[in-house]
């Protein structure tokens, strides 16, 4: 089992979430990750320390992956058909880089391990600054830590999607979406993520019951991902996939009109974050806070 959004962690997963390129912008996106990495070299450098920059690898595109980030609903059968929205799949298929894109090992997790306790402490405290001021020097944002960037990523994705809530085309098919589900919530930017994030829900609450001992100090709002097997997942995935297509069918005006538009303004705000992963995220929802 894991957490999705870690509560400690010793070693770095990568730099920036180890996910995809973005679906426009992709050039100016890792223009500003590498320029991000070369300060925080530098930063570390100035204090002594060992630090490896460790930009994402460009990303290679999935079959009909760009086709759902534009709504097309052939594409969004045919995953959902075989993935549902991509909760329980990666379990049931841990091999299949449609639900379980290759993880990079950042280059510095040798280092760390190399590292005693106090050394360790040391070394992310340092790290913590030099990302700060890295974020201030090439984006022009203030944070304060990895953490504050990552929220501030996901607020300015939620602000900047409010716009298609004041949509008069969205507004009118998310009511058509809202009464077939049978559901009261018809702002667009919450339906999009409605039945995805009740499978998140489920999910996490059978990994948190299977938890041996106490569930991890100040996961209280995580989500958990269950450490099942394909042949225990499976029961899951079919639930979630009928749950999938339910949604897609009820929402098969709605998608093609909000999808392009939606994939648009979130790559435009992780292009100004300097974030590359903009399409894994717009995919598996991760970019949106739980509705």
């Amino acid at each position: 089992m894991f957490i999705a959004k870690a509560v400690a962690a010793t070693l770095l997963a990568g730099s920036f979430g180890g996910l995809t390129a973005p679906p426009s912008g992709e050039a100016a996106a890792y223009d500003k990750q590498t320029r991000l990495e070369a300060e925080r070299v530098a930063c570390m450098t100035e204090q002594g320390l060992d630090y490896v920059a460790a930009p994402e690898p460009h990303h290679t595109w999935q079959a009909g992956e760009k086709e759902r980030l534009a709504g097309d609903l052939k594409a969004l059968r045919t995953y959902r058909a075989k993935y549902g929205f991509g909760v329980w799949s990666p379990n049931v298929y841990p091999k299949d880089p449609a639900v379980n894109p290759v993880q990079h090992d950042n280059p510095n997790n040798k280092t760390l391990m190399s590292l005693s306790d106090g050394e360790l402490k040391k070394w992310r405290a340092a790290d913590q600054t030099c990302f700060s001021r890295a974020a201030k020097k090439v984006l022009g944002k203030t944070v304060t830590s990895q953490e504050d960037y990552d929220d501030q990523l996901h607020a300015a994705v939620d602000t900047s999607l409010r716009v298609l809530d004041q949509d008069k085309q969205l507004v009118t098919l998310g009511k058509q979406f809202a009464a077939c589900l049978g559901v009261s919530q018809t702002r667009p930017t919450k339906l999009d993520v409605l039945s995805h994030t009740k499978v998140v829900r489920q999910a996490s609450d059978v990994a948190k019951k299977a938890w041996k001992g106490e569930l991890p100090k100040g996961s209280e709002n995580a989500v958990f991902r269950p450490n099942l097997k394909p042949e225990q997942a499976k029961p899951h995935l079919a639930k979630e996939i009928k749950a999938a297509l339910k949604d897609l069918e009820c929402g098969k005006d709605f998608y093609p009109a909000y999808a392009p538009k939606a994939t648009d303004i979130t790559s435009r705000v992780y292009q100004e974050f300097g974030r590359s992963d903009a399409a894994q995220a717009i995919s598996t929802r991760i970019y949106r806070k739980l509705v």
